[in-house]
Formats: C-alpha cells, structure tokens, sequence
C-alpha cells in the first residue's frame, strides 16, 4: 500500500514513460541519446566527472542529479520514464520527459538542453523541473 501511496506521490508531484521520437534535425541527440544521456546523470555508481559532464551546471549539479536519482532510485519498480520529442531551437533542444505510473498514465515535463562546449548538456533549469516536479526533491543548481 505504500508503495502505491508513493507511486501516487510522484505522478501527482510530476512523475517517468512514452515512446521516443526522433529529433528534426540529424545532427541532435535522438530521444534514445538523451535518455541514455540523461540515465547516465541520474547513475550515482557512475563517475561523478562523467555525470558533471552532461550537465550545464558542471560538478555544481551533481548534488541535485544524487538527489532526484535517490528518490528515483527508491520507487523505480512503480514507474517508468523516457525523453521524448526532442526538438533544436538554435543552442537550445526542447524535449519532454514522459513519466508513466501504471493505472494513474502518464504525464509529460517540458526540459531541455543547452549546447555548452560543443555537446548537449541539461539546462540547470530543467533539473530543477526532474528534481521538484517528477522526484519531489530539493534543486540545489
């Protein structure tokens, strides 16, 4: 039953699901890219250098990464989660992260990325949205 109350929780917070799309424009990250990119920040067995690298905050966000991922991490088996849509608008590549919960659907977080230092890193900002809306936890970027 709790887990159950908690899957609630954190659809109702903003919860992870959905088929990935390709993006427009062939020289973006696909969907798939991104959630494998986006799967690596949120490994905290992974090098914390390797994580840092695919955020626009550096090292400096990788303390709100360790947070959504411990809370993630705790009700993975209620939920699922991919990017979807991505779309480049100049330096920037909108997406949505699609979180679906089994019964209760899913829903959908506008997120993005920012082109920093040649790669496709995740805008400060959007952490925030993963970490407050979908893990109902604290964004320290």
């Amino acid at each position: 039953m709790r887990a159950a109350i908690a899957a609630m929780a954190i659809l109702g917070a903003g919860a992870f699901g959905g088929a990935g799309l390709a993006s427009a424009d062939p020289g973006a990250p696909s969907a798939d890219q991104l959630t494998s990119d986006l799967q690596v920040v949120l490994n905290t067995g992974a090098p914390d250098a390797e994580r840092a690298a695919k955020l626009q905050g550096g090292q400096a966000a990788v303390p709100t990464a360790n947070n959504i991922a411990n809370q993630m991490n705790r009700y993975s088996a209620l939920f699922d989660w991919r990017v979807q849509n991505p779309t480049v608008n100049g330096d920037r590549l909108d997406a949505q992260l699609a979180v679906s919960v089994p019964v209760m659907g899913t829903r959908t977080h506008d997120i993005y990325w920012v082109q920093q230092d040649g790669d496709w890193k995740l805008s400060n900002a959007s952490a925030c949205v993963i970490a407050t809306q979908v893990a109902a936890t604290e964004c320290t970027v």
